[in-house]
């Protein structure tokens, strides 16, 4: 017999007393009737209020709640926000009703509201040992799936659709997502998977089926602008339908030229516009770390923020730092005794009440020098940020990525929240539902790097950026802007303000964890059943009649090309294209040359600079120039810079005016011009210039800028620089007489060379997943079975069922489960120390590095030896690999094998003891990815004494090694 999912109704008005939006009150109305709801609507529109309302109708039914996040850190915010909704009392906070669970932490699992990552949630549903975290299903009325959009990232999608198909239908569904193109797919598929679910009857069985709540309302609508040199101007028409007909570039479309890019505004520029026009506060997003980095450098001496704000902000990282850190003030204070004697009184003031109302504040907001010279000092003993962060955030300005520490981060969002952050420049990974509302987000880009190279940003990531902009009950509009660069204009902006969102899309993909805990509780053909009924068959079932479509056209293509291309030769096309590649190759063997020889010159005149006048003439090169060879130039005045040297003002023989540090000059020959020209000049206002390349001169420094190159000795270039410069032209004489470029347009037929290899690359591909739709066979079955067959050959599985190695891989999390069991199973780590262990757990979950990072911390002889050496019994973890490797590459398998040795030394040195300013200086990483680097290696040290079958000696030594990397800041 059914038993009723509705409930007894809730006040609405006391849980929620102001205006609901009609989404919600659909929302809730659907909720109080059992059912499940898919809620899509766009960021920062309140859908939190559902999952809230969600809560509380499950707590009225005296059953639980299970909140899950695709991230930890979303995890963390929503378990401190539901902390204080759900569970604070004026006694304190109730212990037992909000739960977290994010792998390594678990606090209350037990609780009513359990908040945890949809992996955990996932596991739980296999109902084998990985899901045994303290809970279980038993009384759960509610999960809430937050960012449920999260089913097209291609590393977590898989995720959601399996707890999807594996969550009971009984359980209510709120599926909260940002807004999508393909709402109805999304929510026709739910229903199917809760109506087929195995083991359920729906005659006698209460399903909870969705309800699609789907809306476009935005409670603070956005006004896009765009931002170009000359000022700032709306990028829509009156109808915010199309592009501001005032913003049309102008010419043919086929003559025009691209924009410089300095013809581009600045990061300057930008906040000087937004601060104008009272757009502030702003979230600046910046593709690029080092860039986000920059962009607070480069508005150095900018104040954003009031002497009320200064003296708040001040107060805040004061006690920040130093309220639960008596050793820090101690030293602080000693060090201020030292270098900055009148600071002392002050700051004891400060430091002995912790008031805002100290005598400290007063005095650093009447000496610049003594705040600047405090905050890098506190910087400099913190270990917790470095003095280019700090200083910037005393003026409201601040920088948000990975490369930062988290707790930094944390701060920068707390700040921001309550105005005191008037600008953060930040990377796209802030729009991934951290609570950091603004009045204005300013996108610096319309595309961006990505694993398959440089593309535009989709509607849907530019939108979700967007929706950032505008504070619920602070502002009217939210403002949006994006900006003119050499790649994109005004034309790109508007189509992506105006564009629908794309269609949610699938990335399911098996993984060995899914094959080993799916076989421990299921027969063969009832794991092949649950694999058809993924989002990723249901989207291709749908597609069936497109790529017919598709089919016909490529092959259409293809014949045209062929055509075109009749009487080239492939042969030739790869002798050419090899030769270019050595050209490629040969120009960076220059430029690395051409640095050294820079370098190793810079050194030899660095004792010379001090003696450099007023009419010198030098070259200029540095990382604020942004330029590839050196700039000549004459120095025209010395400007009193940041520290206590001189700035040097420079005017460049391309006739701009650049102002640079000492450090920035890489060579001069004792050439100069009379003084009396340089007298002629007219210097350009210095306060509106920051170090770097500044305006162009006016027609007098043009006349002068002839003379510099008269004046100049030409530079010495050394002999293997001009060797390699030989080696150049020998290719490019290779390349120029290739019998390729005989034909006038080869250009063009090498592109159609490479269309058509594009093109028969996509039919081939259209044609595999044609055929299998056809055949009715599951998408992604015969990758399942491969996997499978993997497992066997590594002893994993014995016919379907699980070995010891099998069950313990079964319990790993990671990208590579068989890999990890692999390791851990083998009995080579079973007799190292806890810091050997932290080492060597590293490199197994390290991602490529990038090519140019290092550390100065050697590995120890005996954790490298357990990779390259193999033991009286089996392989080397090395040769392990290898064979992994070399296995799924038979079976067209890709999950990465990670092994990473260039950081274990440094893991190895932190396990050890080490000191964290000393091991950041140590190493290029970022002090965030070494944060992440050393959290992974917990994550995975802390799975170990979970795993069956790991020898009790390796159990204990994770839990010693956990203990070792988990200090500050960690």
């Amino acid at each position: 017999m059914k038993q009723s999912l509705t409930s007894p109704e809730l006040n609405i008005q006391d849980l929620f007393p102001f205006q609901l939006d009609p989404f919600q009150v659909e929302a809730i109305a659907a909720l109080n009737q059992g059912k499940s709801v898919v809620v899509c609507a766009p960021t920062g529109s309140g859908k939190t209020v559902i999952g809230e309302f969600a809560t509380y109708r499950a707590l009225h039914l005296s059953q639980r709640v299970f909140y899950t996040t695709p991230l930890k850190a979303l995890s963390n915010q929503k378990f401190r926000d539901f902390q204080e909704k759900f569970a604070t009392t004026e006694a304190g906070i109730e212990e037992n009703v909000v739960g977290l669970i994010t792998g390594d932490t678990v606090i209350n699992p037990n609780a009513s509201i359990v908040i945890m990552t949809t992996e955990i949630f996932r596991n739980m549903l296999y109902e084998t040992p990985i899901g045994q975290v303290g809970t279980s299903l038993e009384n759960v009325a509610t999960v809430i799936l937050d960012e449920c959009h999260y089913i097209s990232n291609r590393g977590r999608g898989t995720v959601w659709e399996e707890s999807i198909i594996y969550c009971p239908p009984t359980i209510q569904l709120v599926a909260l997502s940002a807004t999508i193109g393909n709402p109805e797919e999304l929510t026709d598929w739910i229903n199917q998977v809760r109506k087929t679910a195995p083991h359920i009857d729906p005659d006698r069985t209460a399903i909870s089926l969705c309800e699609l709540i789907n809306s476009d309302f935005r409670p603070v609508p956005l006004r896009f602008y765009f931002s170009q040199k000359n000022g700032l101007y709306p990028l829509l028409n009156h109808q915010q339908t199309a592009l501001n007909p005032r913003l049309k570039p102008k010419g043919n479309r086929k003559k025009r030229k691209r924009i410089k890019r300095s013809d581009c505004p600045t990061p300057m520029m930008v906040v000087e516009q937004l601060y104008e026009k009272d757009l502030l506060p702003g979230i600046y997003v910046i593709f690029s770390r080092r860039e986000c980095d920059r962009a607070v450098q480069k508005l150095e001496g900018v104040v954003l923020v009031s002497s009320e704000e200064a003296h708040a902000l001040q107060y805040n990282l004061l006690t920040f730092f130093l309220a639960e850190n008596p050793n820090l003030r101690e030293t602080l204070l000693k060090a201020v005794a030292t270098e900055n004697p009148p600071l002392y009184d002050p700051l004891k003031d400060f430091l002995d009440t912790l008031s805002p109302q100290s005598v400290l504040f007063p005095y650093l907001a009447g000496d610049e020098e003594s705040k600047i010279h405090l905050f890098g000092i506190l910087a400099d003993l913190c270990q917790l940020v470095r003095g280019e962060q700090l200083e910037p955030l005393t003026r409201g300005i601040a920088a948000h990525h990975a490369g930062i520490l988290p707790l930094w981060k944390e701060l920068v969002e707390q700040l921001f929240e309550v105005g005191l952050v008037k600008v953060v420049f930040a990377t796209a990974t802030l729009s991934a539902g951290i609570n950091m509302p603004a009045r204005t987000t300013v996108i610096s880009a319309l595309s961006k790097r990505t694993d398959t190279g440089h593309s535009m940003l989709t509607p849907s990531e530019f939108l979700q950026i967007a929706g950032r902009a505008g504070r619920r009950g602070m502002d009217e509009v939210g403002h949006v802007v994006a900006i003119q660069t050499p790649f994109e204009g005004a034309t790109e902006a508007a189509y992506l303000a105006t564009a629908e969102s794309e269609p949610l899309r699938s990335c399911f993909t098996p993984s060995y964890g899914m094959v080993l805990n799916l076989l421990q509780k299921h027969s063969i053909q009832e794991a092949k059943d649950l694999l058809e009924r993924s989002f990723a068959e249901y989207l291709a079932q749908l597609k069936l009649e497109p790529e017919q479509q598709a089919i016909a056209n490529l092959s259409t293509e293809l014949a045209k090309l062929d055509i075109e291309l009749g009487g080239l030769q492939e042969k030739e096309i790869i002798e050419y294209e090899k030769l270019n590649a050595r050209l490629k190759e040969e120009k960076r063997l220059l430029k690395i040359l051409e640095d050294q020889a820079e370098e190793k010159r810079k050194k030899e005149i660095s004792g010379q600079l001090g003696q450099l006048n007023i009419g010198d003439l030098v070259y200029l090169k540095g990382k604020r120039l942004r330029t590839s060879n050196p700039q000549l130039a004459v120095i025209v005045a010395m400007v009193p810079g940041s520290g206590q040297s001189y700035d040097l003002l420079c005017l460049g023989d391309n006739n701009y005016w650049y102002l640079v540090k000492r450090g920035d000059i890489v060579d001069f020959y004792g050439a100069s011009l009379p003084l009396s020209l340089i007298d002629n000049l007219s210097i350009p206002d210095l306060r509106r210039l920051s170090l770097g390349r500044g305006p162009k001169g006016d027609d007098t420094a043009k006349a002068i800028t002839q003379q510099i190159s008269d004046r100049a000795f030409g530079r010495i270039t050394p002999s293997e620089v001009v060797e390699q410069q030989k080696r150049i032209d020998h290719v490019e004489g290779l390349l120029n007489n290739h019998p390729l470029t005989r034909s006038k347009d080869f250009k063009r037929l090498l592109k159609s060379h490479h269309q058509r290899l594009e093109l028969r690359e996509q039919l081939h591909n259209r044609q595999i997943k044609f055929q299998k739709l056809q055949s009715n066979q599951s998408y992604y079955w015969q990758e399942f079975l491969n996997l499978i067959e993997i497992l066997r050959e590594f002893d994993a599985l014995d016919h379907y069922t699980p070995t010891p190695l099998g069950q313990a891989a079964a319990t790993m999390r990671g990208e590579n489960e068989l890999w990890l069991g692999l390791v851990f199973m083998s009995g080579i780590l079973n007799h190292l120390e806890p810091h050997q262990l932290a080492a060597a757990v590293s490199a197994i979950i390290t991602e490529t590095l990038r090519p140019d990072t290092w550390t100065n911390y050697l590995p120890s002889p005996e954790v490298l030896r357990l990779f390259r050496e193999s033991p009286e019994q089996g392989v080397s973890i090395g040769e392990m690999r290898r064979l992994l490797n070399q296995t799924q590459r038979r079976y067209q398998i890709t999950i990465p094998v990670w092994l990473e040795l260039e950081l274990i030394g440094l893991v190895e040195q932190w396990a050890l003891g080490g000191d964290w300013q000393e091991l950041c200086e140590n190493t290029s990483l970022d002090e965030g990815d070494l944060v992440r680097l050393l959290r992974r290696t917990i994550d995975l040290l802390w799975q170990i004494p979970q795993t069956p079958g790991i020898s009790n000696y390796l159990a204990a030594t994770a839990k010693e090694a956990i203990a070792l990397l988990k200090r500050f800041p960690i």
